[in-house]
């Protein structure tokens, strides 16, 4: 076997992912960027609100801004931070604030803002301007994304290719960054980082297995208004598991039917069908071993899968409460980690094999508290008078692994999306997953108003779809077990046959067939950036390819990889 070490593939100053901004509630690339303004330490009065490091970015459509704030908020509620923006470079127009003309000026706590232009003011909302906001949960620092093309009643917000920044806590002795009068000033006059590449929907392979989740709004699959959507969707995106929430009313056999009408299942198979709890509906042609009622009175039912070639899969469909239903999600998140631990241990209601794949997916509700969102990654368990001991929640001991993925065109993984509501768009949708066990090799977030007009077409798509369908975007993910030979025959053309370890710390190994071709490895941000390339001379037997991590930043990677006729992608996550 023929080792090959490539020491410098991964460790890219000028073109890492750190420069390339998703607005994911993840801030790992923004530390590979130049700060805009670092505020005094200590200086934040009553509020507890202290506000750090100030970074901003731009691409043509868009500006960015992340900000640290010194102690866990919950960003759209019970704050009183207010963000001035002066769009225009002019003191003397907008809102005279800290020595700028503040044009925008943003409350988020009241989820609303208000637009200072020509002698007039208005009210504007989160679709007024194009507003993103992450993460949902509570957090000592946020990013968020303003549309630069934003026009009120006709007028271009943004008519300066500079512009000036003030951050506020409206509180008496509260911060303000900067601390001295004439805000930060931006410059928007470059391009900036570039737009993303538009991610399509690949045709299926015989070689992976692709799993849906979306929330239907209230029995959207029998609304006859929104079916011929919904179906349109489901057809494009071609899944072997359909998790949908929010059906109440529908039965099982009422979302068969549904699904049936619009894709058959693979030749030889059959869908089948279960709703176990009050709104959860599974929909697979992989053979159902097993289903449990993972708490009763609750959203979460779990499914022991087996897939055409016998290999098993521990699926969770999840809807957790919403809104201020706090102390509900964590009793959830809770039972979710009691019923893992039970899972991975002999007795009790459930035992697998050992490294048997978990993967949790569905409409997490996640608008409150992060401690929801740590147990469920970790397992620390916030209630175990009642839930019992904390265990990690995937085998030996790891943690389960969020998957993010983005929009077709936009650097955004939100999935909800209310343009009359007050809250900004939100990553609500959550597909978790053990790492060790399982590859995710792609996924989409299907907002198909952010789809080019070929895209829409070749999948048979409308640009109002998913808008039609829901105020959630279904979003997929492809993934086959760590081990290839589990899901058939490798074909001659397999280029990639392991990948490991993964979460990979230091140096991740590549495995490859023999091939007799140049090899293209490239690697690219989950904006579909290209970060570098490189080639691979041919080799008549396998061999491995180690890639050096040293100095790379925790997050999540696409490989691929191409010999001329075949491409492959993995999905690399590096701790």
């Amino acid at each position: 076997m023929r080792i090959l070490v490539i020491s410098v593939l991964m460790y890219f100053p000028t073109l890492a992912l750190g420069q390339s901004v998703l607005v994911d509630g993840r801030f790992a690339e923004w530390e590979n960027l130049p700060v805009a303004y670092a505020d005094a330490s200590n200086d934040g009065g009553s509020s507890g609100i202290d506000f750090g490091r100030l970074w901003i970015m731009h691409d043509e459509k868009r500006v960015f801004l992340h900000v640290e704030v010194g102690t866990d908020i919950l960003v759209q509620d019970e704050n009183t931070v207010r963000l001035y923006i002066d769009t225009d470079l002019d003191a003397g127009t907008g809102l005279q604030v800290a020595g700028i003309g503040a044009e925008l000026i943003w409350n988020f706590a009241n989820r609303d803002g208000q637009v200072r232009l020509g002698g007039n003011t208005r009210t504007v909302r989160h679709a007024d301007v194009g507003f993103v906001l992450s993460p949902t949960m509570t957090t000592s620092g946020f990013e968020m994304s303003f549309s630069r093309e934003a026009e009120i009643n006709g007028t271009p917000l943004f008519s300066s290719e500079r512009m000036r920044v003030v951050l506020r806590v409206g509180e008496p002795g509260g911060d303000q960054l900067p601390d001295q009068d004439g805000g930060v000033g931006y410059d928007l006059s470059d391009e900036g980082q570039p737009l993303p590449e538009e991610l399509i929907v690949p045709a299926p392979s015989p070689f992976r297995s692709r799993v849906l989740t979306m929330n239907t709004l209230q029995d959207g699959l029998l609304d006859n208004s929104r079916k011929a959507a919904f179906g349109r969707i489901i057809r494009a995106a071609r899944p072997d598991i359909l998790c949908f929430q929010e059906c109440f009313d529908a039965s099982a056999g009422q979302v068969l039917l549904v699904v049936r009408s619009v894709i058959d299942p693979p030749a030889g198979r059959t869908w089948r069908t279960l709703k176990i709890d009050q709104g959860n509906v599974l929909i697979t042609h992989f053979d159902i071993v097993d289903s449990w009622d993972v708490q009763s009175s609750y959203r979460e039912s779990a499914y022991l899968l087996r897939s055409p070639e016998g290999k098993q899969l521990l699926l969770l469909n999840c809807h957790f409460r919403c809104c201020d239903a706090d102390d509900k999600r964590q009793e959830e998140a809770d039972g979710v980690i009691a019923f893992l631990r039970d899972a991975k241990s002999p007795g009790g209601r459930i035992t697998l094999d050992d490294d048997t794949p978990i993967m949790l997916v569905g409409d997490l509700n996640l608008v409150g508290e992060r401690r929801q969102y740590q147990t469920l990654i970790t397992g620390d368990i916030a209630d175990n008078a009642r839930y019992g001991e904390d265990e990690a929640p995937g085998w030996n001991g790891d943690q389960l692994t969020d998957y993010v993925s983005r929009q077709p065109r936009s650097p955004f993984a939100y999935t909800w999306y209310s343009p009359g509501s007050s809250y900004a768009p939100a990553r609500l949708d959550y597909i978790l997953y053990t790492a060790r066990t399982l590859h995710i090799t792609d996924g989409l977030i299907m907002n198909t108003a952010d789809m080019s007009e070929p895209e829409i077409l070749r999948n048979g798509l409308r640009a109002e779809d998913a808008g039609e369908a829901s105020d959630h975007f279904a979003r997929y993910a492809e993934f086959y077990w760590k081990d290839p030979s589990s899901v058939g025959a490798i074909p001659e053309t397999t280029l990639i046959t392991d990948v490991w370890p993964q979460p990979a710390q230091g140096i991740l190994n590549i495995r490859t067939e023999a091939h007799t071709r140049s090899l293209h490895f490239r690697i690219c941000d989950l904006l579909g950036r290209q970060i570098r390339s490189d080639f691979v001379d041919p080799y008549y037997t396998p061999h491995v390819i180690s890639l050096d991590l040293s100095g790379f930043r925790a997050g999540m990677y696409i490989l691929r990889i191409e010999d001329g006729s075949t491409t492959q992608s993995r999905t690399v996550v590096v701790q």
